[in-house]
């Protein structure tokens, strides 16, 4: 019995050091190429002064984030966070701007040197309507993270805050994903809601990656200070969380968020996902203490180069949320950049290099 004891003891050992080793390959940053140089600013994209009249055109004044994806129709749907307007009723309660919580316009611009313009909104003439409305009594606002066309429908995944904090850190009480069959027009919530706990906290903010007909998420929890994880699905399977295989360890493990172990490092905040073709590479960008850091891949699971930082912190000051544009092409990567201090989104440009 001493000696069954032993030996089992010992292929305990050695598989746990097999496990270990495979989850540390699966895991290990690779290496850590320089395959861009500093990113810059091309144009103001909303608010006084943009390229676009949002002020006239969709009642917005100031607004943040602009998520992106490609509609699938040659369009590109942009979601913006909380916006402000002009509302003289916001007087009566002490505030110069009434705020709603979630709008979106949408582009078929395909030259970004200059900018992008937008050619239509959701939402009546003049006005771009709030999406989804935030219970008042439970949250904050709503916000939407991440956007994919799957199925023959829009996708918005959406966080529910709960409460802000200081810069960087906030509460949510789930994230959720909502449907559109009227290209942005109107949305419906699904039931596929994340409450903020267990494995589901790893995935209150996401970002969405196709693949043929599989769709990658990689998740975030709320805030800027957490690691990445990812989870993917046939994106028929998209509205059915159980169904979700998540990435654990080197291997797939379906229905349990709670194995989901780290593809990127912390911190991560906003984070978007896209293939390159001039790097011939899967890409992202992320919010970290230091600034926008930049990554590769080879597959969509990684392993991940731990990164380096394309647009350095504060400059320009108080910028954060970079989404990457879907038609970026050649040796210039585009992506939208919130900057806090005038509350206003901007297009930024990359410049790529490759071996």
């Amino acid at each position: 019995m001493t000696r069954r004891i032993g030996r089992l003891r010992t292929a305990l050992a050695v598989s746990a050091l097999a496990t270990a080793l495979t989850a540390g390959m699966a895991t290990a940053p690779a290496a850590n190429a320089q395959v861009a140089g500093q990113a810059s600013m091309v144009a103001r994209l909303t608010g006084p002064g943009a390229i676009n009249d949002t002020i006239g055109k969709y009642n917005m004044v100031g607004t943040d984030l602009g998520v992106m994806w490609d509609n699938g129709h040659g369009e590109i749907l942009t979601a913006f966070g909380d916006t402000q307007s002009f509302n003289g009723w916001s007087l009566l309660y002490g505030q110069l701007f009434y705020w709603r919580s979630n709008v979106l316009l949408r582009s078929t611009d395909r030259n970004l040197s200059d900018g992008m313009t937008f050619t239509s909104h959701a939402g009546r003439p003049g006005h771009a309507k709030r999406l989804l409305k935030p219970n008042l009594r439970r949250e904050v606002t709503i916000i939407p993270t991440g956007g994919i066309a799957a199925n023959g429908k829009q996708y918005l995944n959406v966080m529910s805050v709960k409460h802000w904090g200081n810069p960087g850190i906030w509460n949510t009480n789930w994230s959720g994903l909502a449907a559109s069959t009227d290209n942005g027009q109107n949305w419906k919530a699904v039931d596929a809601f994340r409450p903020n706990g267990g494995g589901n906290h790893k995935f209150q903010m996401v970002a969405y990656l196709k693949v043929g007909d599989t769709v990658y998420m990689y998740g975030t929890p709320d805030g800027r200070w957490g690691s990445v994880y990812l989870a993917r699905m046939n994106e028929k399977d998209i509205e059915h969380l159980g169904k979700y295989e998540y990435f654990s360890y080197g291997r797939w493990v379906r229905n349990n968020p709670a194995a989901a172990t780290p593809v990127m490092g912390r911190p991560t905040g906003e984070l978007s996902v896209a293939w390159n073709d001039y790097l011939g590479k899967y890409i992202s960008l992320g919010q970290g203490d230091n600034g926008v850091v930049l990554r590769t891949a080879n597959r969509p699971e990684g392993p991940w180069t731990s990164g380096q930082i394309v647009v350095p912190a504060n400059n320009p000051y108080s910028g954060y949320a970079p989404y990457i544009h879907p038609w970026s092409k050649g040796n210039t990567l585009y992506f939208t950049y919130s900057i806090s201090a005038g509350y206003q989104v901007y297009l930024m440009k990359l410049p790529l290099f490759r071996d």
